[in-house]
């Protein structure tokens, strides 16, 4: 019985220590980054390859039509979403390009707004300002 109480705290103080307060937690991206620049590029009659050469392959292909490809971005900061957008682009019968759908936010990336928040102690020696 004891040594039952004991393996039910043991995993109780185990599973807490992943929300305790303190503990930093990184930015996570996901998907694919697509700037507003990469849209603008993208010209009606272009090939799969060419998109791909350009956007780079989508996250989400649907295997019974292969006339939209999804790019979806999301960047998480410490569990709150910061910010998301999702990019349809749309292909004809002969599987060239035709236009896009959804948009990107106007502020562009950079790895400098990926790394402003984390703090000083943990960043690579790399990222710190140089005197």
């Amino acid at each position: 019985m004891r040594a039952l109480i004991l393996t039910g705290l043991l995993g109780f103080a185990t599973l807490s220590g992943c929300t305790f307060p303190g503990v930093y937690k990184l930015n996570v991206q996901q998907g694919n980054i697509v700037t507003q620049d990469m849209l603008a590029e993208l010209k009606p009659g272009m090939t799969d390859r060419q998109v791909i050469y350009l956007m780079g392959n989508p996250v989400v292909r649907n295997p019974f039509s292969q006339q939209e490809w999804e790019y979806l971005y999301t960047l998480e900061k410490r569990d709150e979403i910061v910010k998301r957008y999702h990019v349809t682009l749309h292909f004809d019968a002969q599987g060239l390009y035709s236009h896009y759908t959804g948009s990107v936010p106007d502020d562009e990336f950079s790895e400098d707004d990926q790394s402003k928040d984390i703090p000083e102690e943990e960043k690579p020696a790399s990222l710190l300002p140089s005197e």
